[in-house]
């Protein structure tokens, strides 16, 4: 038997007759975490300006955290060029397309992590939505058996803009209800993130979060590795998006404007106090996200010394309306 120390000796003065400079041994413990993003277009980052999805600022949060990462994966988007862009986001690809290729993913990229945020092209129809809980449980086992060292974060899907609404977004809260279930039945390795969460106006268009509903995102992702890699979340870099009280939350001026992109109509809110309703004599308020609009409203004007109704132009307040795709 040769030892370890010693193979590496013999190792190195066997390349260097060769003519070969030998790369230096790189130890197990400084080696980087290798963290591989799977889903749809949201993985991708659709909806996001510079299409970085919740992936650059997450490699911010853990660096930040003292954690050493690695991106993986056979795509590459994002901003800067310069940042880790690797990913397997697919758009418009559903539970069963990512199973069909995923073992491909695994065995070239060898992630220790895999984040795993899919099901929102399956919620798309009614049809499509059957047998989503299945197929994403056969997708966690298939993951397991691929990479059984790997842990897998599986999330509870975002929402659409018409939180509670529509449609889909009632498929999705019945799919992200079966979520926890099936990932408390899977083992150690896998792990349970809240996505659901980033909803309403967290969403761009009618699918995918804007750059704020990322962000959101990736602090849900961060704190769910930080029991499992062992940093801490208490000075994080940046902070807590759920208590911003101002953001970003950009929309897109149609509800599906289809390929490509359209400019955005506005990005800044803020959270506002104001009055909801008197129920049984009790005034109640609630915090609100509202942003100035420029609307006509039909005022009573003096003209020429008489009184008329005119239409004017007026900056008001208005507040986030989840059934409106204007805004």
């Amino acid at each position: 038997m040769i030892f370890p120390a010693l193979s590496a000796v013999f190792a190195m003065a066997a390349a260097v007759v060769a003519g070969v400079t030998p790369a230096p041994a790189q130890s197990e413990a400084t080696a980087p975490l290798r963290i591989m993003p799977v889903g749809d277009s949201i993985t991708m980052g659709i909806g996001s300006a510079t299409m970085s999805s919740y992936r650059i600022d997450l490699q911010n949060r853990l660096a930040a955290a003292g954690l050493n990462v690695d991106f993986v994966g056979s795509q590459s988007d994002g901003a800067p060029a310069t940042a880790d862009l690797d990913h397997e986001g697919h758009s418009g690809w559903t539970i069963a397309k990512i199973a069909g290729q995923v073992n491909d993913w695994l065995a070239i990229s060898r992630p220790d992590a895999v984040l795993l945020q899919i099901g929102t092209n399956d919620m798309r129809t009614a049809a499509g939505s059957v047998g989503a809980t299945d197929r994403l449980s056969a997708l966690i086992d298939q993951i397991s058996t691929a990479a059984p060292a790997a842990d897998i974060f599986v999330a509870k899907i975002t929402g659409t803009k018409s939180a509670g609404a529509g449609a889909q977004q009632k498929r999705t809260d019945a799919f992200n209800a079966k979520v926890p279930g099936i990932v408390a039945g899977k083992g150690a390795r896998v792990h349970l993130v809240d996505q659901s969460t980033v909803k309403g106006i967290d969403i761009r268009d009618g699918l995918h979060p804007n750059d704020f509903g990322y962000t959101k995102m990736s602090w849900n992702w961060f704190q769910a590795m930080a029991p499992v890699y062992g940093f801490s979340t208490a000075n994080p870099k940046p902070g807590n998006p759920y208590l911003a009280t101002h953001a970003k939350f950009c929309h897109l001026v149609d509800a599906d404007p289809g390929p490509g992109w359209t400019a955005y109509f506005d990005c800044r809110w803020y959270t506002k106090n104001q009055v909801a309703r008197t129920t049984h004599g009790r005034t109640s308020k609630v915090w609100t996200w509202q942003t100035k609009r420029t609307v006509t409203r039909t005022r009573t004007v003096k003209v020429n010394g008489h009184y008329e109704k005119r239409a004017v132009t007026v900056s008001t307040w208005v507040s986030f309306d989840p059934n409106r795709h204007d805004r």
